[in-house]
């Protein structure tokens, strides 16, 4: 058997609730409307409570008004989106704490 050479070590030791919630976001496979409208058709839009673009995991990390305020509280400063979902053990705490803090169920 060959040991894995692209393991993603950070990921692997949080909470298996952390990582659920990361995995769906880096696939796109969650509950947000987007998928959940277009993929099952079980929301009634794909687009976003706030209006504008359709609600996807970029969409909530990155540029959803709605979500300004608990954005700016856990990143004071514009992080790239691939920061948000495969960066260090912190930045992949961060993103789990906004899900939470947001109140969003992915």
């Amino acid at each position: 058997m060959r040991p894995r050479t692209n393991r993603d070590d950070h990921y692997h030791t949080m909470s298996r609730e952390q990582q659920v919630n990361l995995i769906r976001l880096r696939t796109g496979h969650n509950r947000l409307n987007a998928h959940m409208n277009r993929k099952f058709k079980l929301a009634p839009s794909p687009t976003c409570a706030c209006g504008q673009e359709d609600q996807t995991a970029e969409h909530i990390l990155q540029r959803c008004p709605l979500l300004d305020e608990e954005r700016k509280e856990v990143w004071p400063s514009p992080i790239p989106l691939q920061t948000k979902l495969y960066g260090s053990r912190q930045e992949l705490e961060k993103t789990t704490t906004f899900i939470t803090s947001a109140g969003l169920i992915v």
